[in-house]
């Protein structure tokens, strides 16, 4: 079963377009500038584990539509926070203007804020039995707030300003919560949608934390502040096959409980094994960053 990375994003732009098609009239500037942060490009990475991850444990798309949306939300928002001055101070997102420098700071802080709100409102609505719904919210807030994802943006902002750089001992703790949180939901919240016992949703999420750790260490090589680190480790490469491994290992746990014969081949499965081999130094070290697997 070939990867149809297509068809996933065509769904998920879709729904997050209706998502916010109609915004109230007093809200329509706030509303632009949402639209602007989430429908502004990005190769929804995160929605296309949700999507599929979610088929190999026999979900619907209608099943999982509501988590992918809500995860995407969730994403635009930290985006949209991360690229303020007070935080990264980046003036460009995917090759256009960052919200802040489209629309101000402040609409762009609350259209983060706004964005947040939705991913949960969404959630909310999801088309599972309530007590299913309310351990997907306690999931979606662990991963983003205090113990998560906003955590780990505290860590790096605390790290690069006492150091003036960013201090590598303590770069995997940093991406496992800035980065991994939100793969970690992506990687769960399926598993709870699908009922699987509670060990296996635990190990996706782990896989999850994994994945996200390999996609800030590949993204890190389109870096200039990072790319010396990597181009100078002997161990990278052995680093990176033995998280492959670990995470192969692991999956083959839950693949093998769903007795999913073709498991090893979906598209779920394909899309991880091309995370470890998207990008080589050699190959992408001049990549324009806005333009990376975000």
């Amino acid at each position: 079963m070939e990867l149809n990375v297509v068809s996933y994003q065509n769904r998920i732009n879709g729904l997050l377009k209706q998502c916010l098609s109609n915004p109230p009239p007093l809200s329509k500037p706030l509303y632009d500038a949402m639209i602007y942060a989430v429908l502004n490009g990005g190769k929804r990475l995160r929605p296309l584990y949700v999507y599929t991850l979610g088929n190999v444990l026999g979900l619907s798309l209608q099943d999982l539509d509501h988590i992918a949306c809500a995860i995407e939300f969730i994403h635009a928002y930290s985006l949209i926070h991360d690229d303020l001055p007070c935080m990264d101070n980046d003036d460009w997102r995917r090759g256009k203007p960052s919200c802040h420098k489209q629309f101000g700071e402040a609409m762009a802080l609350l259209a983060g804020d706004a964005l947040q709100a939705l991913a949960f409102d969404t959630l909310l609505k999801a088309p599972f039995q309530s007590l299913k719904v309310i351990k997907m919210l306690s999931v979606l807030t662990e991963a983003v707030g205090a113990q998560g994802m906003v955590a780990g943006q505290a860590m790096d902002f605390k790290d690069f300003n006492a150091l003036g750089r960013s201090d590598r001992s303590n770069a995997e703790n940093i991406h496992a919560l800035k980065t991994g949180s939100l793969f970690g939901a992506a990687f769960q919240l399926p598993a709870i949608a699908a009922d699987l016992p509670q060990d296996h949703s635990l190990t996706l999420k782990n896989v999850g934390h994994q994945v996200g750790l390999v996609f800030q260490i590949q993204d890190d090589i389109c870096d200039d502040e990072n790319v010396h680190f990597w181009q100078h480790s002997s161990r990278k490469e052995s680093y990176l096959k033995r998280l492959e491994e670990q995470i192969l290992a692991n999956l083959n746990v839950i693949l093998s409980f769903n007795e999913e014969k073709q498991a090893f081949q979906s598209p779920f499965i394909q899309l991880i094994k091309q995370l470890f081999r998207e990008r080589t130094i050699e190959d992408n070290y001049h990549v324009d960053r806005e333009k990376s697997f975000l």
